[in-house]
């Protein structure tokens, strides 16, 4: 018996519909933002991003992330997605896509990031202790593709005479600017304490400064106008790759300041500068000694 042709069409509509294999629905849009920053140890990273604006016609259910070269895969049902099993001093891509039942989203990919372990520090001729210095240890990503430092973070270790260590973390990378020093490209890189960049009174971070959150005699640190914020500031180069050593003209741009509550200049902040590019040493004559950069 022959089936009328209309008849056959729809009898096969309704089995592969059965079956599951004739979705007409839309995948999830891509993640944004994605951002990439070294893990907590060697051979890790955490990876950040921002859901779909649109999400299709069904739930998205979770996210991959595709790293190239190697093919390393991660899942997670949301931001972050930590990725383990990297080779260290390798660079990366990383792409994400978002799932569901309808398909996967097109990826947001990255251009090729290696990661870097930086290690800066401060002589401090004042404080009158054997080791003299105020030290800054972070972590940071270097795009290779385009050039660009991001997720700038660590921690400002000070020392005061006969005092404890006073250890400040600081986490949000606000400022990343394109210099030349003495011929090198590079990066004048800022990481806060604070998510705003207002350090010193009236507002800013330019390390010149004279005036302080705090300044005056019995003010408190900060006084009511003050946000009570720390920062340090390194220098990636960009023409040979960030391990370069730097040269006497690149470490004099380098700098740090220490506003925060209860900080370890009372009233006042503490800083590290040099006279030659800031007009000024650092509050206790500090000034930027050495900044040494690893592949990590």
């Amino acid at each position: 018996m022959r089936i009328p042709g209309i008849l056959l069409a729809v009898t096969l509509a309704v089995f592969l519909s059965a079956c599951g294999s004739s979705s007409t629905g839309t995948p999830p849009g891509s993640p944004t933002g994605v951002s990439v920053a070294p893990g907590a140890t060697a051979g890790t990273a955490v990876v950040s991003f921002t859901a779909p604006a649109s999400a299709g016609t069904s739930a998205i259910t979770g996210y991959t992330v595709t790293i190239t070269p190697g093919g390393i895969t991660a899942i997670g049902t949301s931001s972050p997605i930590t990725v383990t099993g990297l080779t260290v001093a390798t660079a990366y891509t990383y792409a994400v896509v978002a799932n569901s039942a309808d398909g996967s989203s097109t990826p947001a990919t990255t251009g090729a990031l290696r990661f870097y372990s930086v290690v800066e520090t401060f002589t401090e001729p004042s404080m009158m202790l054997a080791t003299h210095t105020t030290v800054f240890e972070g972590t940071f990503t270097y795009d290779v593709t385009h050039k660009e430092v991001s997720n700038l973070r660590g921690t400002l270790t000070e020392v005061m005479t006969g005092a404890t260590p006073t250890k400040l973390t600081l986490p949000h990378q606000l400022s990343s600017e394109e210099v030349a020093v003495a011929g090198v490209r590079g990066l004048l890189v800022t990481t806060f304490m604070l998510d705003t960049v207002n350090t010193f009174d009236p507002y800013g971070f330019a390390p010149g400064l004279t005036t302080y959150y705090g300044q005056g005699a019995g003010e408190p640190n900060p006084k009511p106008s003050g946000v009570g914020n720390a920062y340090a500031m390194i220098f990636v180069n960009t023409a040979t790759g960030p391990t370069t050593a730097l040269g006497a003209s690149q470490i004099a741009v380098l700098a740090y300041g220490d506003c925060a509550a209860g900080g370890m200049m009372g009233n006042m902040c503490m800083t590290g500068t040099t006279a030659a590019v800031y007009g000024r040493l650092g509050t206790m004559g500090g000034y930027p000694s050495d900044q040494v950069v690893t592949e990590r």
